[in-house]
């Protein structure tokens, strides 16, 4: 018999974890398993790539009524008579648009006034697995019977400017606490021992095989470029220090490099990079081009690969570049030596524009260095597409 779970999302945006997520979906054994699909938001660049095999299932209408805009929420509570109801609703706006902290964190505060809007009418799963932190996980924590509960952690727990101890009250109520790389396992292991039982490593799945052959789509914007192309995969948003990649762009333009940085993705930060951008007179040296449902054409043709994060829990964007056998440059963030060598498979910088830019120049004019970086590459085991097997082993 088939056993039935339960994943929980934010959306399918073009974000590395529901990359994560979509590769998983994509690689999971369904004459084994019935996957039903929860999303707060569902809507995506990979809501089309979702297997036809996953049911896509709604959170159901008290939370489409809350999800509305404001003044039509609270005007439908007051029809129904719900008082309550359109109290939630305020206090729920009015904590997530706060000042005060870190965008998960408000999230954290403001799930008590969100969760009361869930409808009891799911089926117990074998398994119920929040796959970001956040939403998804307050979720299967608290509204979901199954006889599995995990939980992901997608990122250095330290970064994410959470509050422990309202996440203990979640964690106590799992089963299994996954993050994406020894480093980030530890974090977790470090800030709730009483829970570090449950903690278990899985990497981001990547398939090297389905990579190559997306990847022979052509990147139509690298036509024509005649100096060397550098390529950031990343939400645009303050973690992935997009800041510093324009700041080293101005460094490379003011030393005479002949280059165009592309960027792909989107983010909350668009407007205010664009206008870092025009103030810098970049614009025909630094390309946002947006999010791209196959990013594998730019990562293919590029010459130097760059990740300017300020952190990371393991990056899937240097895992793909990785199996490409790019030329990379990346930030030293607290992850990052779970991926790459200094001076064996990468150049390593400090998390600053100079630094940054001094690698790039370095690699630039170093082609024999370029080449040795790339072999060292070839040489290491790429993809991981066994990891699937520890998540069938969690379900258990």
């Amino acid at each position: 018999m088939k056993k039935k779970l339960l994943f929980v999302m934010e959306s399918m945006g073009s974000g590395g974890g529901e990359r994560s997520l979509l590769t998983l979906l994509q690689l999971m054994d369904y004459d084994k398993y019935d996957v039903d699909l929860l999303l707060f938001n569902p809507s995506g660049l990979f809501m089309d790539m979702i297997p036809p095999q996953v049911n896509i299932i709604s959170f159901g209408k008290g939370y489409d009524r809350f999800v509305q805009p404001i003044g039509t929420s609270i005007k439908a509570y007051f029809m129904k008579g719900n008082i309550k109801g359109a109290y939630n609703r305020i206090m729920y706006s009015k904590t997530v648009n706060g000042k005060g902290g870190s965008s998960l964190y408000r999230d954290q505060l403001a799930w008590k006034y969100m969760r009361c809007v869930f409808e009891n009418n799911l089926p117990e799963y074998d398994a119920a697995i929040g796959y970001l932190e956040g939403k998804p996980n307050f979720f299967v924590a608290d509204c979901v019977k199954a006889k599995v509960k995990i939980v992901y952690v997608h990122n250095d727990y330290n970064k994410l400017k959470m509050d422990k101890e309202l996440d203990k009250v979640f964690f106590e109520k799992t089963d299994c606490i996954v993050s994406v790389s020894e480093k980030c396992c530890d974090v977790l292991k470090e800030i709730f021992p009483e829970y570090a039982d449950k903690v278990r490593m899985i990497e981001n799945i990547t398939s090297p095989t389905v990579l190559k052959l997306m990847a022979e789509e052509c990147a139509l914007e690298y036509e024509n470029v005649t100096g060397n192309i550098l390529l950031t995969v990343g939400r645009l948003s303050q973690q992935k220090g997009y800041d510093i990649a324009v700041d080293a762009a101005e460094i490379l333009a003011k030393n005479g490099v002949d280059f165009k940085w592309f960027a792909i993705g989107r983010g909350e930060l668009q407007a205010q990079i664009e206008q870092k951008i025009k103030e810098k007179k970049l614009e025909d040296k630094f390309i946002l081009l947006g999010e791209r449902a196959n990013p594998y054409p730019y990562i293919a043709g590029c010459d130097i690969y760059v990740q300017p994060s300020y952190f990371e829990g393991k990056s899937i964007a240097i895992d793909e570049a990785k199996c490409f056998a790019k030329p990379i440059v990346a930030t030293k963030f607290t992850t990052v030596l779970d991926q790459l060598a200094d001076g064996e498979t990468a150049l390593l910088a400090e998390i600053d524009a100079a630094s940054v830019a001094e690698k790039i120049m370095q690699l630039i004019s170093d082609k024999e260095l370029c080449e040795a970086l790339s072999e060292n590459l070839k040489k290491e085991k790429l993809g991981n597409e066994e990891e699937i097997q520890k998540f069938y082993n969690m379900l258990d």
